[in-house]
């Protein structure tokens, strides 16, 4: 069986698309190749992950007029171009999408080419990519039960994000036990703070300046992102320049994690972050209450907004708009829910209960249904 996998950009969309491809490789030794764009994340995440890796120009679709965007159109038919021609020479059997803008032309390839196309929508709230591909799609599966209205019901499944073996494996492991693999104190609270793969400037800059009183009652793990960690570090120095060493020594930064991370979720009690949906789904399967802080949208609605809201509704976060958030206010917030064991204990109730952790198996089967319905022999566990 061969298998088109495709999703790039940030991580959020590369981590769900390494899960499928990973099931799919080690259950049914499937012939996977991932398609991804020349300057994505997942120029190092795949190959690093032992698959085979083609790149492609993709161009970022937006909804407004910059230079960026004019650019990026240019790059669409370059890379659509180039994605025909690598499907074709795969021969793939059927091709899986986890979204970012290296899909359009993936999935689009694949369907130029008679690859049935399964399809997947990972935020509440459809993106452009995933509105320009959705009618060609053969089969489209969702992460959550708010977004089976966006989508053709005679095709559409709720079948949960993927979310990486090693934050299923990770759940075995104790908060104190995780902190003490990170070398933090195992006895005090951990307040995680990330920006997602690209980093948050502003929650970078929030956090730094609320140090001094976040410090005084939990130790903080900032994951800065890689292109903003010169400038957090000076920010923070800066900040806890007066602040005793005793109490400083609670503070670390770091500029991003990727194996480390799953311990880092489940070494924290609160989590700071984005609302994006791979990560939702990954502190859902922890039980991990959080405070998002969505990044606003560029224009309309923000994907991230709409994520956030569905969690508030069912109590499993607390939302800060990102104009909204300021360090006294991020302070408070993390105090009265990190020092309330009752509070926190409900929050990550409520997280777990929005938990699909079969969602990698689940969206691998149908892969395979759909490959079989190609002319694939039926494949059994191992098979090839």
């Amino acid at each position: 069986m061969r298998v088109l996998i495709s999703g790039g950009g940030t991580g959020g969309h590369i981590y769900p698309a390494l899960s499928v491809a990973t099931e799919l490789r080690d259950t049914y030794k499937a012939d996977i190749l991932y398609l991804g764009s020349d300057d994505g994340l997942e120029t190092e995440l795949i190959p690093a992950a032992g698959f085979r890796f083609a790149h492609i120009k993709a161009g970022k679709l937006q909804r407004f007029v910059s230079w960026r965007t004019m650019k990026g159109v240019a790059r669409v038919p370059v890379g659509m171009t180039q994605a025909v021609g690598i499907v074709r020479n795969f021969h793939a059997d059927v091709a899986f999408t986890s979204g970012g803008y290296v899909a359009v032309p993936a999935g689009l390839a694949a369907r130029v080419n008679g690859v049935p196309l399964l399809m997947h929508q990972q935020d509440v709230l459809p993106n452009l990519s995933n509105k320009l591909l959705a009618p060609l799609a053969t089969r489209i599966s969702v992460a959550f039960a708010d977004s089976v209205q966006y989508f053709p019901a005679r095709k559409t499944l709720q079948l949960g994000n993927p979310v990486r073996q090693a934050v299923l494996d990770v759940r075995q492991t104790s908060p104190q036990n995780a902190r003490v693999a990170l070398g933090l104190e195992p006895d005090m609270p951990l307040l995680l703070v990330t920006g997602g793969s690209q980093g948050a400037r502003y929650i970078n800059q929030t956090v730094c300046h609320a140090l001094p009183e976040l410090l005084s009652y939990c130790q903080v793990l900032q994951i800065s992102g890689k292109n903003l960690f010169e400038e957090t570090k000076v920010l923070s120095d800066s900040t806890l320049a007066e602040v005793p060493t005793e109490i400083r020594q609670r503070y670390h930064l770091v500029p991003y994690m990727d194996a480390e991370m799953p311990l880092a979720l489940q070494a924290a009690e609160i989590v700071v972050c984005r609302a994006g949906a791979a990560t939702l789904s990954e502190l859902a399967v922890l039980g991990k209450p959080s405070i998002l802080v969505p990044l606003p949208p560029a224009l309309g609605v923000s994907p991230q907004e709409a994520n956030a809201a569905m969690f508030e509704h069912w109590h499993a976060t607390e939302v800060i708009r990102n104009n909204d958030l300021k360090p006294a206010l991020l302070s408070n917030r993390v105090k009265d829910t990190i020092l309330d064991y009752v509070k926190l204990n409900a929050m990550g109730e409520a997280a777990r209960k929005l938990a699909k952790p079969d969602a990698t198996q689940e969206i691998v089967e149908a892969i395979v249904s759909m490959a079989q319905r190609q002319g694939v022999k039926k494949l059994e566990v191992g098979s090839v």
